[in-house]
This record gives C-alpha cells, sequence and structure tokens, in this order.
C-alpha cells in the first residue's frame, strides 16, 4: 500500500517526497501488477480471429534488457524516448515475513529507510529531490516493498545514488523511528474507511492471524513496541542484492546504465535468504458471516470471498477470464446483468481476484440499500453457481477478452505503467516474454478452460463474508440464509479493535 506521511513537519521538508495510503489502490495495484498486457490493435486484431494488425497499425514494440551483477542484483531495463524515466527499486519482501509478534515491521523498515536513515537527513532530501525535480514513493505490499522514483532521464545517476543510499547499511536513527510510529499510530493505522474494515475482516475470516490475513501496515498495537533493533534486523535479513531488483524505464543505453549500477551498488555484500512461511491451510468448513454494526447510512456494503491459488497457478488466465465474466466488465458482467434483472437497487457491484505469492483470495463486493441484502447475497451466491454449471457462450467469452486486454492498454503508454509490469514479472518470476505473449495466452483460453477453473477455485458455498450496515436490518435480511454462521461486531467494538 502507499503510504503519504502527513505531519507537518515531514510534509513540510519533503513535499516532493509523496506517499499516498491507499489500501484499496495496492491492492488494485497488487492484481494489475501480474496483468503484463502489451495491448494494441494489433492484439485487439488476434482476439478476434484477425491474423495480422490493421492496415497502418505499428504494434508496440520494447527492448527489454536485463542483465544481474555478481551480488546477485537484478537490473531490467527498457529504453524508451522521452525526457523522464521510471526507476523501481524492488525488494521481495513484504508484510508476508513479518515475525508473528511484530506486524508492520516491513512497513516501517521502509518508512525508516527513508525517513529515519542518518545518510539521508530530511532536509537533505528535500534539497536534492527539489533539485533534481524528482519525486519518490514506497508501495508496500504483502509480498515486497518497492521505491518508485520518477526523475528526468539526465538525473538517474544521483537518483542511483540515493537508492544506494536508502538500501545499502543505512543508519538508523532511533528518535526517526519513534517520530514515524507516532505519525502512523495517529492516522494511518486508525481504519475507517468502509471498504478497508471489510477486506480486513474479510482477510481474518479467510485466512485467520496468519501472513496472508494480517494488516500490511500493522496495528497500533503491533508497531508500538518495534524499535530501531527490530528494523535494523529486518533491514540485514531481507534488504540483500540477491533479494533485489532494479527496474528501470527510460533513460541511457544499457551498457552506460550497467556501469552506473555497478559504481552504486557493486559492493553490496549479498547474503543468505530467509524462507517464507509455509502457504496457508484450507478455509473454515461452516461459512461465517460477520455483521457490523454501522449506522451512519442508509446502505449495506457487502464483501464475500474465499482463497484462491498463488500467482504462479496455471490456471491463471483461465481464472482471470472468469473473474472478468463475473464481476469484471462493468455493465456487461454478469453480476451487474443479474442485478438489474432481478431489480436490486445498488450503488456497486463487482468481482476481483487477488493472486500473490504465497496465497491468493477471490472477493465479491457491492453496496446496496440495507433491504436489498438478501436478493443481493442470492444473485450473488447464483451469480458464481451459474458461472461452473453453464458453459460461456462464445459472443459473451469473446467480450470478456476485449474488455480484459482493452482495460490494460494503458499500461504500455507510460513509464510508471511498463515498470510495473516488469517489477511483476521478476517479483513473481513470470514468463519473459509476458508483455508480448498474453494477449495470445488470453486468447487461447476457451469456454470449457473457463467452466474448469471456475469450479476448482470459486465456491458460493464455501465463502465467508463481511457486511457493514445496520445489525438488525442486516440479520433480518440474512436469515434465510442458513448456511452461514452469522457472527456480529459493534461498530465502536470494531473502531477500538482497529486503532489497538
Amino acid at each position: 500500500m502507499f503510504f503519504h506521511l502527513s505531519d507537518n513537519h515531514l510534509h513540510t521538508t519533503v513535499r516532493r517526497l509523496q506517499f499516498l495510503q491507499a489500501i484499496r489502490r495496492l491492492r488494485h495495484v497488487a492484481i494489475t501488477m501480474f496483468l503484463g498486457v502489451c495491448v494494441s490493435n494489433l492484439f485487439i486484431g488476434l482476439i478476434r480471429g484477425e491474423g495480422k494488425p490493421s492496415e497502418g497499425v505499428t504494434p508496440p514494440v520494447l527492448h527489454i534488457q536485463r542483465t544481474e551483477l555478481l551480488n546477485g542484483l537484478r537490473v531490467i531495463s527498457v529504453e524508451r524516448p522521452g525526457e523522464m524515466a521510471v526507476i523501481n527499486l524492488l525488494v521481495k519482501t513484504g508484510s508476508f515475513s513479518d515475525p508473528k509478534d511484530k506486524v508492520g515491521l516491513a512497513n516501517l523498515t521502509a518508512q525508516s529507510a527513508c525517513f529515519a536513515n542518518g545518510k539521508l537527513p530530511l532536509q537533505r532530501w528535500k534539497d536534492e529531490l527539489e533539485f533534481l525535480g524528482a519525486s519518490i514513493e514506497i508501495q508496500s505490499t504483502m509480498d515486497s516493498t518497492i521505491f518508485q522514483a520518477k526523475v528526468r532521464c539526465s538525473n538517474i545517476d544521483a537518483i542511483l545514488q540515493l537508492f544506494a543510499r536508502l538500501v545499502i547499511q543505512p543508519v538508523f536513527i532511533p528518535e526517526g523511528i519513534e517520530r514515524i510510529k507516532c505519525e502512523l499510530s495517529s492516522s494511518k493505522l486508525t481504519i475507517s474507511e468502509p471498504q478497508a474494515i471489510a477486506e480486513l475482516n474479510l482477510g481474518e475470516l479467510v485466512f485467520g492471524r496468519t501472513g496472508c490475513g494480517r494488516a500490511e501496515s500493522g496495528t497500533q498495537e503491533s508497531v508500538k513496541p518495534l524499535r530501531a533493533a527490530d528494523v535494523e534486523s529486518f533491514h540485514q535479513a531481507h534488504y540483500l542484492p540477491n533479494n533485489t531488483a532494479l527496474i528501470i524505464v527510460g533513460g541511457p543505453p544499457l551498457a552506460r546504465l550497467g556501469d552506473l549500477v555497478r559504481e552504486k551498488f557493486g559492493s553490496w555484500i549479498k547474503g543468505k535468504l530467509q524462507p517464507l512461511d509455509p502457504p496457508i491451510g484450507p478455509s473454515p468448513v461452516k461459512p461465517v458471516v460477520r455483521v457490523i454494526d454501522q449506522r451512519t447510512s442508509a446502505d449495506a456494503l457487502i464483501l464475500l470471498g474465499h482463497s484462491a491459488p498463488p500467482r504462479q497457478t496455471p490456471d491463471f488466465f483461465a481464472l482471470t477470464v472468469a473473474n472478468t465474466l463475473l464481476g469484471g466488465m462493468g455493465k456487461s458482467s454478469r453480476l451487474e446483468q443479474a442485478f438489474a434483472k432481478r431489480e436490486i437497487p445498488y450503488q456497486t457491484v463487482a468481482s476481483r481476484v487477488q493472486l500473490m505469492q504465497t496465497c491468493g483470495r477471490f472477493e465479491v463486493s457491492a453496496k446496496v440499500p440495507l433491504s436489498a441484502v438478501p436478493a443481493a447475497f442470492a444473485a450473488i451466491l447464483q451469480g458464481i453457481e451459474d458461472l461452473k454449471t453453464q458453459a460461456v457462450p462464445e459472443p459473451e467469452l469473446s467480450q470478456a477478452k476485449l474488455a480484459l486486454l482493452s482495460k490494460h492498454r494503458a499500461s504500455l503508454e507510460t513509464e510508471a505503467g511498463i515498470a510495473d509490469q516488469l517489477t511483476a514479472i521478476e517479483l513473481f518470476d513470470l514468463a519473459r516474454d509476458l508483455l508480448t505473449g498474453f494477449p495470445l495466452r488470453v486468447d487461447q483460453v476457451s469456454s470449457e478452460r473457463v467452466q474448469e477453473a471456475a469450479k476448482n477455485y470459486l465456491s458460493s458455498t464455501q465463502i465467508s463474508g463481511v457486511v457493514l450496515g445496520e445489525s438488525q436490518a442486516v440479520r433480518a435480511g440474512l436469515v434465510e440464509f442458513r448456511s452461514f454462521e452469522i457472527s456480529e461486531v459493534p461498530e465502536s467494538s470494531q473502531k477500538r479493535s482497529s486503532a489497538h
């Protein structure tokens, strides 16, 4: 997720260094990162069955170059005309690696590398970034920590030097770490946005207290006891060149770039990588719906979900198309059509799959009036079953493929979009030709494969949920769903637990 440290001192001294908190955007990034899509009119034609691009259409061509230093640091670069470049420094470690009693440590380590690093005093950050015309963001996810810089191509040398000071033997300042903890505790760890509350609770229902179910930034209770020694230990264990990659889009040719990277990072000493915990166990046998009493709205927020396979599943493409059919095509999706057919009033309804390194999650969200909760539940569960039991007509399948490709067509139109796709390929160890091969692989997904993936990975019976709304009305509406165990959490208790 993205964090924007907003306390007055940090904001004024590092106004060019932007940290944006967006839990939903993180998960959006976690989803779009694996979709390394190289889409143009050429690929739309391929999906339609045309054998070649239309007259006058030139498909985008990316010249991707890869190299690896002796210490294991990988460098992926793309030459791209223009004044600006984007550099992603990827550390292949995120909140999943937090010790069970130190949840939030990965995020605190990333923040401290920037804001509590004796090698990078805050005023120097301000001066250097303003002088370079650059900005830097931290993207902290379950699987990774990414420092992303946007800078003029002429200043890549200086940004690489800044990155080296971030990750190679930083000098952590205890006072700075305490300041960051105070800022996080005062605002960033208090979850009040309904969607974030629902997602945090659903993660707990589906995954328990494993790494897949924890809050990625931690809680006030878990972050408060963390000390500089914890940050130093986590950094030494995970910030290693053989656990890191540099993805550079724009800038100098690889020959010159290689010399710059070796100069800045060549002395970084590789180390032994820490093994990850094994994947989580199966979901609870009895589905649970947690009702969180929220009386500030006349609507209810519904979030249903269950575990899904990790990103490396061979059924990735079929499952992605299945999800697009169900709830990823806007008004054309099956869920929206089902709601409209049943005359269920709604503000939003959609589905998504989040496939990460060690675990994944399928979920459906909807915002409806309180009186429509039972009908919405029934429509969602029936939609999942229909996808599993009924063959997908070819016209609908083609429409889903086009929607999937069109949605991500813009991902290669910017330096940041290209950098994110290449970062995903590196993080998840995906096929090196995914940027150009993705459309063809989507095209190969048949109706039978979609139905098979839905049968294997989607369920209307082994699914849990969270509903935010006036609890009495919600519970009354869910009486007919006897297969679910209904539990209730008062809104006041939920706020206290998210603030601890």
